[in-house]
């Protein structure tokens, strides 16, 4: 009796939206989204086929943001004062 019960109760699951990647890098967005394998670039070949399963299924979207609006990028390399200060902004970080 309870078993017929739980399988009348609608789950109302609902399927979830991928989560959008940004990257400033079109041949890194390139490689991520072929789907053939080349021996030159079989030294990233595990992160990429991890990247490209979740793409394949879904999850993850890549997509293209030109390197001046990366909001990233004050986190992975040095920049001029007028962009770092914009990008500051975008991610709500207040600079003294």
């Amino acid at each position: 009796m309870v078993e017929e019960f739980l399988t009348e109760i609608p789950l109302g699951i609902k399927p979830t939206p991928s989560i959008s990647m940004y990257c400033d890098c079109q041949a890194t967005i390139t490689i991520a989204k072929n789907k053939s394998f080349n021996g030159k670039n079989q030294h990233i070949r595990l992160r990429y086929d991890v990247v490209k399963q979740l793409l394949k299924n879904k999850i993850i979207s890549i997509d293209y943001v030109k390197s001046e609006m990366n909001l990233a990028n004050p986190l992975t390399k040095p920049l001029g004062r007028k962009i770092l200060l914009e990008i500051s902004r975008g991610i709500r970080l207040v600079l003294k």
